[in-house]
């Protein structure tokens, strides 16, 4: 597989791992040092992939991440750079919204001979909050 494909699969796990919240299946997609900035319209910055999974761990929300349209950059035979088109929907316990969109701007690097993610920063372009009523199986 060549390294922007593989750059590809390990960005669609990222996804994956993270809104199935499934910690194990996520550890392998990032680096020990993982760094994730998702400002002020997300959950702010975190560092160290046992930070980042103490704080998306405890999210009751679901989600769904839509990482479209990549733009991979090798810039040298262990690191490259990314940037995907994002569509992030997240439904609260109390049933409340978030649809939002943007752009990852992601680095990543070969560790052992596999693509990771070594950061990734979120700019939002839109978002819109959404009040609702708890889902009838969560009453």
């Amino acid at each position: 597989m060549d390294d922007i494909e593989a750059i590809k699969q390990v960005q669609g796990r990222y996804g994956r791992a993270a809104d199935t919240k499934d910690w194990e299946l996520l550890r392998p997609t990032v680096t020990d040092d993982f760094h994730c900035d998702t400002g002020a319209g997300g959950r702010g910055l975190t560092t160290g992939i046992d930070a980042f999974i103490g704080r998306v761990g405890t999210n009751p929300a679901v989600t769904v991440h839509h990482a479209l349209l990549p733009e991979i950059d090798l810039t040298s035979p262990t690191t490259a750079a990314g940037i995907w088109a994002v569509h992030l929907f997240a439904k609260a316990p109390d049933g409340s919204v978030v649809d939002a969109y943007g752009h990852y701007h992601n680095a990543y690097r070969k560790v052992d001979g596999s693509w990771r993610l070594s950061s990734l920063r979120l700019e939002w372009l839109h978002r819109e909050i959404r009040p609702g009523q708890p889902a009838a199986d969560a009453q």
